[in-house]
């Protein structure tokens, strides 16, 4: 039996990449290492691995690799495999690169071509292969494809397909790793495709995306097809589809708003009192909807606003305090709300009262 060696010395294989190696391979017979890996004890496998884990190959030592991989009647292809993986700096050529893609493209070994697909974690051409067939191929595609502009739309075109619960999730989970500036890259192909996948995938991905920028996309219209006073079968069918996803990120918003949302929303409010007012029904639903705990940095932000505040502005701000009361953090966080309110109701008497009618409980 062939030992997977893929992950057992994951941490120290990362590290194996950049540190001096402990060994060369003159100094080892590296077939026989390879060999040990296929027919030997479980304990000579873990030697095996371990010596194969420090000795970097020269060229030549890729090469001999390459060439037993490259022999479908090797019994040897696995841990040849598993053995180059260890040190993936030589597929920096792109020849090799290039070398490495017809093998996943033809190999017809699934434990093989999972391997190979792990091989090549940290390439952006795993993002072809995020819907192989093969389930090990395709979670090894999900699990090291970068997440980027150039795979973007492949992430996003597999969820929204539906590759399997393990695969959506692992997908869903890199989603998270978004970087902000991408989202409206994100949205536009979503809605390019939104009226072909059904509401549920949508959802899915919605779900994952930077809710700030969800927000101002959607909510605040950022996104919204340019209106024309002569709309065309084609300009309205589009605005349709913006509406309707839309209005599921809206839904998936204000199911589980974040702390970061509330921050967000908190304060532009607090700064714009025309953003106040155009989305105070949202506010109000999102701060009764949060089940995050509301730290510290909101009430910086806070404090920072009432810097030169209007009366009103303060008021805003009491009112949405008094609102998130029950998911401040505890502890100092507490004592800090109610030096806020000491500090803004010494502002003025009326200002007073209307936060001491806040804290009542009146309106």
């Amino acid at each position: 039996m062939v030992m997977d060696i893929r992950n057992l010395f994951d941490a120290d294989a990362e590290r194996a990449e950049i540190e001096e190696p402990a060994a060369s391979e003159s100094e080892v017979d590296f077939e026989e290492l390879v060999t040990i890996l296929t027919e030997g004890s479980s304990a000579q496998q873990v030697d095996a691995a371990q010596q194969l884990r420090l000795l970097v190959p020269t060229d030549e030592g890729i090469e001999r690799l390459c060439a037993i991989v490259e022999d479908v009647a090797d019994p040897r292809r696995l841990p040849a495999l598993q053995a180059l993986g260890f040190h993936r700096r030589w597929l920096s050529s792109r020849s090799q690169l290039e070398r490495v893609l017809v093998w996943l493209r033809v190999e017809e070994d699934p434990e093989a071509a999972t391997a190979i697909a792990w091989l090549l974690r940290g390439r952006e051409v795993l993002q072809e292969f995020l819907l192989n067939p093969v389930q090990g191929v395709s979670r090894e595609a999900a699990i090291g494809v970068p997440v980027g502009e150039t795979t973007l739309v492949a992430l996003l075109d597999t969820l929204l397909v539906g590759r399997g619960p393990d695969i959506d999730r692992i997908l869903s989970q890199r989603l998270l790793s978004l970087s902000p500036s991408l989202v409206a890259h994100a949205v536009d192909h979503i809605l390019s495709v939104s009226d072909r996948v059904t509401g549920d995938a949508l959802n899915q991905v919605l779900r994952h995306l930077p809710t700030r920028q969800l927000f101002e996309l959607f909510v605040e219209g950022q996104s919204r097809p340019t209106w024309t006073t002569e709309l065309s079968a084609e300009d309205g069918e589009q605005l349709q589809r913006w509406h309707h996803v839309a209005r599921l990120a809206s839904q998936v918003l204000l199911q589980a708003p974040s702390a970061e949302l509330i921050r967000y929303l908190v304060n532009r409010s607090a700064a714009d009192e025309t953003f106040a007012r155009r989305h105070a029904a949202f506010m109000k639903a999102a701060m009764g909807n949060t089940k995050d705990l509301i730290g510290p940095e909101m009430l910086v932000d806070l404090e920072r606003l009432t810097i030169n505040a209007t009366d009103d502005r303060l008021e805003r701000m009491a009112r949405m305090l008094m609102d998130l009361s029950d998911k401040i953090a505890g502890g100092e966080s507490h004592s800090q709300v109610a030096d806020l309110l000491e500090k803004w109701k010494n502002r003025s008497p009326a200002l007073k009262l209307k936060i001491f009618h806040l804290q009542q409980g009146l309106k």
